[in-house]
């Protein structure tokens, strides 16, 4: 067995972007649930405001190899997914929740993933788009939060 380092970002939205403390409390938030699952993030600093940056030590069968099976790198977005679904969920209930999307990028190629569907995230990660095995260094996850929506005024 050997770890390989995943990059995980928390960031605004590029359209309408929710503001930095919304940001970190949601990855703060997805971290803490993903590490009680016994998942091993560390945060990291990069001297920029708005956003927070994470390492995620996943855990491979190839020993020899620092490269990340397609299969793993599924396995392992699908979990960030069902914590971003239990957030959804949590922050319906109470007033507007914002608007949270992952994004996979590999080099120069960008996946927005579809947050309800297993199957779909699937299909899309198993997609020609994606090599098998990934060079870890090319890899980044990014969690974008918009703007919670606002509220909608009682005359209207």
């Amino acid at each position: 067995m050997s770890n390989i380092t995943i990059e995980l970002a928390f960031q605004a939205s590029p359209q309408n972007g929710a503001s930095s403390a919304v940001v970190d409390a949601i990855g703060r938030q997805i971290v803490s649930n993903l590490m009680r699952q016994n998942q091993r993030i560390t945060p990291v600093y990069d001297g920029t405001r708005g956003g927070s940056l994470y390492q995620w030590l996943v855990e491979t069968a190839q020993a020899a190899q620092p490269l990340l099976p397609l299969a793993t790198l599924a396995l392992t977005v699908a979990q960030l997914l069902n914590e971003v679904r239990k957030l959804k969920r949590e922050t319906d209930r109470s007033a507007g929740s914002p608007p949270v999307v992952v994004v996979v990028s590999y080099s120069d190629h960008a996946r927005v993933l579809p947050p309800d569907s297993d199957q779909a995230l699937l299909e899309q990660l198993l997609s020609e788009t994606l090599p098998d095995p990934i060079e870890p260094a090319s890899l980044r996850i990014e969690v974008q939060v918009g703007a919670p929506s606002p509220p909608t005024l009682p005359w209207k």
